[in-house]
């Protein structure tokens, strides 16, 4: 019955993945953070901004991460060119899903070209963030 594997317990179908979320609003990255942990992720860290989230990959790559595009000193475009130059991006790397205020064209353009897996407008709704994260990590090389 390979449908009943399609349908794992969201308890344990994210529990292996430890997620990062990069937020510059507080308030946003622990809403999201919540979220995660409400759809089963059991690690979830967090940082304040690109800067920030360069150091946790740097040190514990993350097997997924949710990231805002405008945030000081560094935004999340920024922030995937410099992991993508690291060789940490494109290919066999971090499945990533950018998050916005804003569904601007050139934002989707910039996140395509940039090949991040996804992209969410906010307010970020918890059943569309977790069928986002099932896309994303299927697409994910084995």
């Amino acid at each position: 019955m390979a449908a009943a594997g399609a349908a794992s317990s969201p308890q344990t179908e994210f529990a292996g993945v430890t997620a990062l979320v990069v937020d510059d609003n507080d308030f946003v990255r622990d809403l999201v953070a919540n979220q995660l942990r409400q759809i089963g992720f059991t690690t979830v860290q967090t940082a304040p901004d690109g800067g920030a989230a360069l150091k946790v990959c740097d040190e514990t790559p993350p097997g997924l991460m949710i990231c805002d595009i405008n945030m000081e000193p560094m935004g999340g475009f920024e922030l995937i060119t410099r992991l993508r130059d690291k060789g940490r991006t494109g290919g066999d790397r971090i499945p990533t899903i950018m998050l916005s205020s804003h569904a601007v064209p050139e934002f989707i353009d910039r996140a395509r070209q940039l090949e991040v897996d996804a992209f969410l407008v906010k307010p970020v709704k918890k059943d569309a963030l977790a069928e986002r994260i099932r896309t994303v990590l299927q697409k994910k090389p084995g």
